[in-house]
């Protein structure tokens, strides 16, 4: 398994918690997750989301995971600017509703969490 999108909670579940097999792949109860996650990339969407506690983005303008970050449903999620040429806002928001998710087949798709879709989201620095 590489750590690449749902690998990384894969390789967490194996190295740090022992989980092994097909069970490494599925997000392990609240009281047995990593409380703290941090993440660039929309390939770090799942593994950021898992975290209990934190949730920190460091802002390269990468829609999907930008979604989740703006959206801040559980009030947890701090974004950053990159440290070293940091992104400049976006003068539109994201397409979180309608194209920001990549699908498996590669066509984009709204952006969803549990209890629904999440809307359109702006950049606080525009």
């Amino acid at each position: 398994m590489i750590t690449y999108i749902d690998g990384k909670r894969c390789w967490a579940n194996q190295v740090i918690f022992g989980i092994q097999g097909a069970a490494a792949f599925d997000q392990l109860p609240e009281d047995r997750r990593q409380f703290l996650a941090a993440g660039d990339s929309t390939t770090d969407v799942t593994f950021v989301a898992g975290a209990t506690a934190a949730r920190l983005v460091i802002n390269r303008n990468k829609a999907e995971l930008m979604c989740h970050a703006l959206d801040d449903a559980e009030d947890s999620w701090l974004v950053v600017p990159m440290f070293i040429e940091p992104k400049k806002a976006k003068s539109e928001p994201y397409p979180c509703s309608t194209a920001a998710y990549e699908n498996s087949g590669g066509s984009p798709g709204p952006v969803t969490r549990p209890d629904g879709m999440i809307k359109n989201q702006v950049d606080a620095r525009s």
